[in-house]
């Protein structure tokens, strides 16, 4: 198998027709992943593609390993996650928008279109974000909160839960969850299940209710560091754990991020809580029509699990978070295991814990 890098790119394309020869091609590599090669090729005329190779070891500190093949699982969700978005949406503007995109409030939410890909070397190629665009993370941590994003992200994830919510075809496509189990339920819960051994039990507990309940599609990266923003535009990336299986996990992983947020913001702590808010309120707009109010309530619970799970998985898992200080790290461990011991009743109560926990290390 061919390795890409910035070097072997141009002469890659070359050979497989899609560039000519000695054409100036601009490579560089793209940086925030950890399991895979990306490249970000740009042509003479502003031409942009995306390639992206997977990687065998993911470039973590600990050793994690998994299957290349999740390379194709990204390519086939992909391909789903653009058809339900062009398929599904609700247009708030006349005009066709494109494959792979739909309206909500200011942004055009958006998934990037597959070009080609190549079996031969696990590779694949896309397009490319806008040129100007940020990391919602980025921005996050740069003092943005900007409620319209969270909005977008709230309609967004649960347009593809309730577009997806018990079906059987869907299902049947991404029913392999090998690649979910070897980078999220491995490196995240059983990790924090060998360094906290006296809570091995209600870390199981938390997996196998997320293991058990298979509703709909679950991205299974969905985070602020995988949600582009540009002038206008919000796109979402990164699909290889994509699967059929419990929402609850999608929503505890994408929370936690907020959570964390929260506490970094001190001071500003309000405003990045009223993201959690408004990113639900969408969120739950979209899934109960296809849910019910009965079957939202109980992926809501299960939520309550999956969050504290991933909460100690981001200072304790093999992928911890990057930017928290050392007491703010110690705080997030104490209330993560306080939850697990003694899990809250609802999710507001979860979030309400939480929040007195960072409050009381700021003061």
């Amino acid at each position: 198998m061919l390795s890409l890098t910035t070097a072997s790119a141009a002469d890659y394309l070359t050979d497989r027709g899609l560039a000519a020869a000695h054409e100036p091609l601009t490579v560089r590599e793209l940086a925030g992943g950890v399991s895979n090669v990306v490249l970000l090729v740009e042509r003479p005329g502003g031409e942009r593609l995306v390639l992206k190779q997977a990687l065998p070891r993911l470039r973590v500190e600990q050793q994690w390993l998994c299957s290349i093949e999740r390379i194709w699982r990204e390519v086939e969700v992909l391909r789903l996650c653009g058809r339900l978005l062009q398929e599904g949406v609700r247009v708030q503007e006349s005009g066709d928008r494109g494959q792979g995109a739909g309206d909500r409030g200011r942004f055009l939410v958006r998934v990037p279109e597959v070009l080609f890909e190549d079996r031969d070397n696990y590779c694949f190629a896309m397009t490319a974000a806008p040129t100007e665009h940020r990391t919602w993370k980025e921005l996050l941590l740069a003092g943005h909160a900007d409620a319209q994003i969270a909005q977008a992200c709230g309609w967004l994830l649960g347009r593809l839960h309730a577009d997806t919510w018990n079906d059987a075809e869907v299902a049947r496509l991404l029913d392999d969850r090998t690649f979910f189990r070897d980078l999220r339920i491995s490196p995240y819960y059983d990790r924090i299940a060998e360094v906290h051994a006296d809570l091995a039990i209600p870390i199981q507990q938390v997996t196998s209710a997320i293991w058990e309940h298979r509703r709909c599609l679950v991205h299974g990266d969905f985070s602020p560091k995988n949600l582009l923003v540009a002038d206008g535009e919000l796109w979402l990336i990164d699909f290889e754990v994509g699967h059929f299986g419990d929402g609850a996990f999608d929503l505890g992983f994408f929370l936690t991020h907020l959570v964390l947020k929260t506490l970094v913001a001190g001071p500003r702590g309000a405003d990045y809580l009223a993201l959690i808010t408004t990113f639900r309120a969408a969120y739950d707009e979209e899934l109960l029509p296809a849910a019910g109010a009965a079957g939202t309530a109980q992926l809501w619970q299960r939520t309550v699990g999956a969050l504290s799970g991933c909460l100690l998985a981001r200072v304790d898992g093999k992928s911890p978070v990057d930017y928290l200080t050392d007491p703010l790290a110690q705080a997030v461990r104490r209330t993560a295991r306080d939850l697990l011991r003694s899990p809250p009743r609802n999710f507001d109560e979860l979030l309400s814990r939480a929040i007195q926990a960072a409050q009381s290390v700021a003061r």
